[in-house]
């Protein structure tokens, strides 16, 4: 469940003011109930810049790390600047001294914040972009408050999607969900008082919708948690605006409805009445899952169904996708789709670990480069690590998905062994040209 940086307990309470544990004053959200003379949580929240306290509260976190509690949810911790990483600091600390299971000082440490100060995201810690609305204008905001806070360094960004505070509807749910899909961290949520964010509430279309959105984030996990390991060893950010990657192009980097997820453009439709506006820069660009591209510099625009989600590929993308699966924890679910995007050469590492330790920072994973040769129409790829890293979550086999702008269809080869190595000679990836 969610926690609060507050005391509601009178002995512990008794103990932290006799202490001085406490900061002084309450919460900074305003008189709740409205007839109290003074803000809620009044003398109650605690101090963790104080040793003291976060050995204290490191210490109650324990029993809760025994039974299974994997990771924090960390809110109303505007009490003072520093408290959410003070907080943080105390239950890493309480993760680290677990001492039930051998492997639990290992553990990765993770935390959702309502709130990000510096040094956060260091520990672990992501945050979320606070009580929004369910309205098409926060929808709109929500792009550019988590490019923000990826260049303030929080990369680990989520949203309330479909809003936090009322009632949402289908299309904006869907279109939410459709952003989230993109986000570094896809999460739903909303008050109690409002209808539940299933999409089966919402109607067939939109419902439909919302599960092939679902579906696809599922399938880029690969793609993702590889990104998300660059992001680690390279400190190269994975969602990125587009004036990072198009800083001489005066029309990109003044775009915040659109950004960079690695080298797939997503500019997903923020309108009531489903207009896409889509700017693509110039290079080749092709429709995702497609042999259609288009040439940049380009405005695009006309109405997009309920399921669409405007998302282009740049030429000489390798993209990694898993199998459509209803958790990561049915991952592998079957053989390794690689997308290739013909029109320039191409690679990318996809990396593979236990999913569950800080192991990799020591060097046990497993990465498999890929390389793509445009002229020598050649795909290879060459593996680094064991394949034990990951377990019985790892990639065992590969197809190959080529998409050229040249031909109608794409090529697509069957299964094989992943092995340590390998290759697909230029016979095999030939395109068949239209006339």
């Amino acid at each position: 469940g969610i926690r609060k940086p507050r005391l509601g307990n009178t002995d512990f309470l008794s103990r932290a003011r006799w202490n001085g544990w406490l900061l002084p004053g309450g919460a900074p959200d305003g008189q709740f109930p409205s007839d109290m003379d003074r803000v809620y949580a009044w003398g109650r929240n605690l101090d963790f810049s104080n040793t003291e306290v976060r050995d204290w509260y490191a210490r109650q976190l324990r029993h809760l790390l025994n039974v299974g509690i994997s990771f924090w949810w960390n809110d109303e911790g505007e009490t003072d600047y520093f408290t959410y990483f003070y907080w943080n600091t105390a239950q890493v600390q309480a993760l680290r001294a677990t001492i039930s299971s051998p492997t639990a000082p290992h553990r990765r440490f993770f935390s959702l914040n309502r709130a990000f100060t510096p040094g956060l995201a260091r520990l672990g810690g992501a945050v979320w972009t606070g009580d929004i609305d369910p309205s098409w204008e926060d929808l709109r905001r929500t792009p550019g408050l988590m490019l923000n806070y990826a260049l303030a360094g929080a990369p680990y960004v989520a949203c309330d999607i479909g809003g936090f505070s009322g009632e949402t509807q289908g299309e904006l749910l869907t279109r939410w969900m459709q952003v989230g899909v993109f986000m570094p961290i896809m999460r739903v949520h909303s008050w109690l008082w409002a209808q539940p964010h299933w999409p089966w509430l919402f109607g067939e279309t939109a419902s439909t919708a919302m599960r092939e959105a679902l579906e696809l984030r599922y399938r880029l996990i690969p793609y993702h948690y590889s990104l998300a390991h660059g992001m680690f060893d390279r400190k190269h950010l994975w969602m990125r605006p587009l004036a990072m990657v198009f800083p001489d192009d005066p029309v990109a980097v003044s775009i915040t409805m659109q950004w960079m997820d690695g080298s797939l453009m997503v500019a997903p439709v923020l309108r009531e009445d489903s207009h896409r506006e889509v700017y693509l820069p110039a290079g080749k660009w092709y429709h995702f899952n497609s042999t259609s591209a288009v040439d940049g510099e380009v405005h695009l625009g006309g109405h997009a169904e309920e399921d669409e989600i405007p998302l282009f590929v740049r030429a000489g993308t390798v993209l990694p996708l898993a199998p459509v699966v209803q958790s990561t924890d049915e991952l592998p679910g079957g053989p390794l789709e690689i997308q290739i995007y013909s029109g320039a050469d191409g690679s990318f590492d996809l990396v593979e670990d236990d999913g569950e330790s800080v192991n990799y920072e020591v060097g046990l994973m497993r990465t498999t480069n890929f390389v793509w040769y445009d002229s020598a129409r050649t795909l290879s790829w060459r593996a680094r690590g064991s394949v034990a890293e990951p377990g019985r979550h790892a990639f065992t086999q590969v197809r190959v998905t080529v998409f050229d702008s040249k031909t109608h269809h794409p090529i697509i080869l069957e299964a094989r062994d992943l092995l340590d190595g390998g290759s697909i000679p230029p016979s095999e990836l030939q395109p068949v040209l239209q006339v």
